[in-house]
């Protein structure tokens, strides 16, 4: 990055299980098996999950665009590779950014054949880390539906406290249900 309003975003960084990094061209094949495999898993809770006509083509075109994105501090979705295999466990990333604060919204996806082993918690906080330590953040938020105990519990062990429960502040994307919508909060130690 060449602004000067805010710090380069590391591309890549590591947990004790996890490599946490920029989109590589490449990577689409990674996240369309991805997204394929967990489609089921994944639409009731993401738009994008949604895809009517997904395709390695369309994939791989997401992960060059959000690279391009990620270089410029636009927008760092980061994509989890186990360390040891070299597999996609799913994505997360500081988006949103508001670098006159700097505040970033974080969200998370993870694969379903790696759901219950704590890979995403350990990526999510140390994204979390990295915004605060690297980034000088103030501000970290991510919202979520009120039926997703996952994410909900996600939130909650990498510290995020409920700050607001927005009534009827969201239809479905598929059913088109009217729901409530929560925001967690966390802020730097």
């Amino acid at each position: 990055m060449t602004d000067p309003l805010h710090p380069d975003v590391p591309p890549q960084f590591e947990t004790e299980r996890l490599l946490i990094r920029c989109p590589q061209p490449g990577d689409g094949a990674a996240l369309y098996d991805a997204i394929v495999a967990s489609k089921d898993h994944l639409a009731a809770w993401l738009t994008w999950a949604n895809w009517p006509n997904i395709s390695l083509k369309r994939a791989e075109a997401s992960i060059l665009r959000n690279r391009d994105r990620y270089l410029k501090g636009e927008d760092m979705t980061m994509l989890i590779f186990l360390k040891g295999t070299g597999e996609l466990v799913g994505g997360s990333g500081l988006h949103n950014p508001d670098w006159q604060v700097p505040k970033f919204e974080i969200g998370y996806w993870q694969h379903v054949d790696f759901g219950g082993q704590g890979y995403m918690t350990e990526a999510v906080k140390a994204i979390a880390e990295l915004a605060f330590s690297h980034l000088g953040a103030k501000r970290l938020h991510l919202e979520c539906y009120p039926h997703n105990e996952r994410s909900i519990s996600v939130a909650q062990r990498c510290g995020f406290q409920l700050e607001a429960r927005l009534a009827n502040y969201r239809r479905h994307h598929q059913t088109g249900e009217l729901h409530d919508w929560l925001i967690f909060a966390r802020f730097p130690p």
